[in-house]
């Protein structure tokens, strides 16, 4: 697939916003939705420990959504990190256990689970360089910043390969982005803006860098030089080089149709934001209010219903009876 900085600078974006783990609260409520119900309603679960236990765990992560979303818009990104890994263990805790009782709700409950996994493991893997890079160690020098030698980001093109994902209504059009020259910033450097860069020599076959400002210093480029066919193994080159910030150039451009082959988009239901009109007719839900579920038309602007953490977000239910 052709490089476009502008599609990969905008899934780098997009994954790392406020907005995209919104998406992963969305999916957590509707779990909770799902299974405190049906605890109440099996008297005997208070006495099966696993279920009380993931479900405070559930709720808890509801009631401090908030402080961690507001940290993230200010940029400080680590409350949001601890946030999505302490969601990421919930699905494999209820796994371990017996979960047989909710009968054929569990399906759903489990699929709202892995969504709400899958948005957090995007945002973390999307993180997961600035984390390095912001060690102590090697901030201060006393560890060598090429004792990584492999990206363990998005690798080169990877993270075009989660269009189908990334956007379950796929946008006619995203912004523009253009490396902004009067910045730079070597590998080895602190960085001084937090956000996507691209090697000053351009894309070639390294991935972009999603960076933070001031606590981390400039990571190095990782050229793919060689991948394994069927076990999907990557060998890297690390490039010391200067660096460029990626930002907004003020225009909107055209989104590419989905790949040729591509399947339909399976990993989640439709989503669209209130003030939207409805991108297909049935039942949907918000998890800004309790008993949302309703019926929409397809073109039928979506209400706003208010919300303590943003503008309300529509999910179209995977249940359509």
């Amino acid at each position: 697939m052709e490089r476009n900085l502008s599609r990969e600078a905008h899934l780098w974006y997009t994954t790392t916003s406020p907005e995209y783990m919104d998406r992963a609260r969305d999916y957590l409520q509707a779990a909770v939705d799902i299974m405190i119900p049906q605890a109440k309603a099996h008297p005997f679960i208070a006495d099966y420990a696993p279920v009380p236990y993931w479900g405070e765990r559930m709720e808890e992560l509801l009631r401090t959504y908030a402080n961690a979303r507001a940290l993230l818009v200010q940029g400080e990104y680590a409350e949001m990190i601890g946030w999505g890994g302490g969601l990421m263990n919930i699905p494999r805790g209820l796994q371990e256990g017996n979960m047989n009782w909710m009968g054929a709700d569990v399906d759903v409950l489990m699929n709202r689970l892995d969504l709400a996994y899958g948005c957090c493991s995007a945002f973390n893997r999307a993180l997961t360089m600035s984390q390095y890079f912001k060690d102590t160690k090697i901030v201060s020098g006393a560890v060598d910043w090429r004792c990584y030698t492999a990206d363990h980001g998005y690798g080169g093109t990877d993270i075009l390969f989660r269009e189908d994902s990334v956007y379950p209504v796929r946008p006619a059009e995203i912004p523009e982005y253009a490396p902004d020259k009067s910045v730079s910033c070597k590998t080895g450097d602190i960085v001084p803006w937090t956000g996507v860069w691209v090697p000053a020599d351009g894309m070639g076959k390294a991935a972009l860098a999603f960076t933070r400002k001031h606590i981390q210093i400039m990571q190095p480029a990782y050229p793919v030089i060689s991948e394994d066919e069927e076990t999907g193994y990557q060998e890297f080159e690390v490039v010391e080089c200067v660096w460029h910030p990626v930002k907004p150039a003020g225009r909107m451009v055209p989104l590419p149709p989905p790949r040729e082959g591509a399947e339909p988009d399976e990993t989640g239901p439709l989503r669209c934001p209130a003030g939207q009109p409805c991108p297909q007719a049935g039942w949907w839900f918000t998890a800004a209010k309790v008993d949302s579920r309703r019926q929409f038309g397809a073109g039928e602007v979506m209400p706003e219903l208010g919300g303590d953490y943003g503008a309300t977000i529509w999910q179209r239910d995977l249940n359509q009876s």
